[in-house]
């Protein structure tokens, strides 16, 4: 960098402003330079060397970069200034050497100090950002994409992270296996471009359009806030909600190679299940999938059965004749999540709404190991459930963590595809399902599990008669401690908020009274007066754990692991 004019500054020289705010003890003491020691102009020259290759990236970082990376930019420029300070304060022998600091190394040196004071007062009262920049710098590496764009284009990263729009592009990505298609791309001069209805376009010309609004959780048109934005397959960025439409749509397009796949796995269902529609073509998949996470609990055997006891989501695949894959599931806008996850101790199972959502938020997470059922269905099938999903969208659903969740719609999903499972437990049978069971336990276990094993042969043994006689006989002597327990258990939900609703049913609406129909239902709350604490149907969970049971005996399930970045999991592995 040259500068086009000359300043003469005298030996002494020190800025009030810059000395104030950056006092010399702050430097390290990293200088190649020894104070009161006489400069030649070999050693002035490599200093300039080195401030014109770095200022103008350190100056670039302090304006564009993230946080993160400016205190480290900070860290490796500190020996620059440092030098420079000193050569400016040094003795020299000869004029023409006093004449090179003077015009040519105090004036760069007054701009590195003001630009290093900024950029420390910066890093100094943003404590918070700079955390939150450091975790996003670890996703963006891990997600594969271009690091230039965290130092030039820091409000870029920021953008596509804190919206999950980075996850979507990687994920699409790595799920085509075509960076033509799905990439954050660079331009000619290093500037980010994305796609956006179906073109690459500079991040500059879309950050003048679109705008990420946390409150709700969603891209949104600058000026037109009720115009929401999501990343699809293939155009990109499209005006498209995942919560709000008239129709369901397709989020992918699959290869004829892996739709064939797809479906030659899915016809192992049968090995495990009876085929219904006999004679009819199935040319068409629905998918169930769960990702179970152990959420940092230990792989102790003591403890299998609190992870196993920890809920997760089931999100739901059909994929058409013609390869297009829809993917759905029940979910709760933010602004209802948040209602209801402020007070977790008083909102945990109030009663909210819900929508059938477009590309299941689960899609693009981290997992550790992906479980995905296949089941072939028939195009009949395959259309009567999609239109049951737009029909269903247009109604206010309902949303209870333990009555109504995203496993129901599973369930409702399962039983049009011609199937049924029950998954239904209770919450006293969930507390005690969280204990270890005797046979995990070490060097007593192993001979446990061969008395229950006994046992259980035994038992098959008698007759049926003496069976039921013996239920019979239980229900009779446990009838009062059990009503005990039930009590019990609408208590604690009833103080987890299993009365409230973020807000009432629509007018017209029936409050449906809870039955065993495995079907979506409108209810107010799942409490609803002083006599519902003594019912056991309030108590009732639908709960994913037997879910994922399930999908482990059939033989067209897969477990994908975690590639380390995200991708639709939905052709089995060879």
């Amino acid at each position: 960098m040259s500068l086009n004019y000359t300043i003469s500054i005298p030996a002494n020289f020190h800025c009030p402003v810059v000395n104030s705010l950056c006092p010399q003890p702050q430097l390290p003491q990293t200088s190649t330079i020894a104070l009161n020691t006489h400069v030649d102009a070999a050693t002035v020259s490599e200093w300039l060397r080195k401030f014109n290759n770095s200022f103008s990236r350190f100056e670039r970082i302090a304006s564009h970069g993230l946080y993160s990376i400016l205190e480290k930019e900070i860290q490796n420029i500190t020996p620059l200034l440092s030098d420079g300070q000193k050569i400016s304060r040094s003795p020299t022998h000869y004029s023409g050497i006093s004449i090179m600091i003077n015009d040519l190394v105090k004036p760069r040196l007054i701009q590195l100090q003001t630009a290093y004071t900024a950029a420390q007062k910066k890093l100094v009262e943003r404590p918070k950002e700079k955390e939150k920049d450091v975790r996003l710098a670890q996703k963006w590496e891990e997600l594969g994409l271009s690091m230039s764009v965290l130092e030039n284009h820091a409000d870029c990263a920021r953008f596509l992270i804190e919206s999950g729009l980075a996850f979507a592009i990687v994920g699409y990505r790595e799920s085509c296996r075509n960076p033509d298609l799905h990439d954050l791309k660079l331009d000619r001069d290093g500037h980010p471009m994305l796609k956006m209805q179906g073109i690459f376009r500079r991040w500059e010309a879309i950050a003048k359009e679109l705008e990420y609004d946390p409150d709700s959780n969603t891209i949104k048109s600058r000026g037109n806030t009720a115009v929401i934005w999501n990343y699809f397959h293939p155009n990109g960025l499209v005006s498209k909600d995942r919560f709000t439409y008239d129709r369901v749509y397709p989020i992918y397009q699959l290869p004829q190679t892996e739709y064939e796949s797809v479906l030659r796995h899915a016809k192992k269902f049968y090995e495990t299940n009876p085929e219904i529609d006999l004679g009819i073509l199935k040319d068409c998949v629905v998918q169930f999938y769960t990702n179970p996470r152990r959420q940092g609990i230990s792989h102790h055997p003591l403890l299998e059965n609190l992870h196993r006891n920890i809920p997760v989501h089931v999100g739901i695949r059909l994929i058409t004749a013609n390869g297009e894959v829809y993917s759905f599931g029940f979910q709760m806008s933010h602004e209802e999540q948040s209602s209801i996850l402020t007070n977790l101790l008083s909102n945990y199972l109030k009663t909210g709404e819900a929508k059938i959502s477009m590309l299941d938020y689960e899609e693009f997470r981290k997992h550790e190991g992906r479980i995905v059922t296949s089941i072939p269905l028939t195009s009949l099938r395959c259309r009567n459930i999609l239109n049951y999903l737009s029909d269903m969208n247009q109604k206010h659903l309902r949303f209870q963590y333990i009555r109504q969740n995203c496993s129901n719609l599973a369930l409702d999903v399962l039983e049009k595809a011609g199937y049924e499972v029950d998954i239904r437990t209770t919450v006293a049978e969930c507390f005690s399902d969280l204990l270890p069971n005797f046979n995990q336990f070490p060097i007593i276990g192993p001979l446990i599990a061969k008395v229950e094993q006994v046992r259980d042969r035994i038992w098959a043994t008698i007759p049926k008669s003496i069976g039921d006689f013996v239920d019979l006989l239980k229900s009779h002597v446990f009838f009062l401690p059990k009503k005990g327990v039930t009590f019990l258990c609408n208590l604690l939900i009833w103080k987890l908020g299993a009365w409230k609703m973020t807000r009432p049913l629509s007018p017209g609406v029936e409050d449906e009274r809870f039955d065993d129909r495995k079907k979506l239902q409108n209810f107010s709350s799942v409490i609803r007066s002083w006599s519902d604490l003594f019912k056991e149907e309030p108590t009732r969970v639908y709960h994913s754990k037997n879910f994922i049971d399930w999908q482990k005996r059939q033989k067209s399930t897969f477990i994908e692991p975690y590639s380390g970045r995200p991708k639709l999991s939905i052709v089995p592995s060879q």
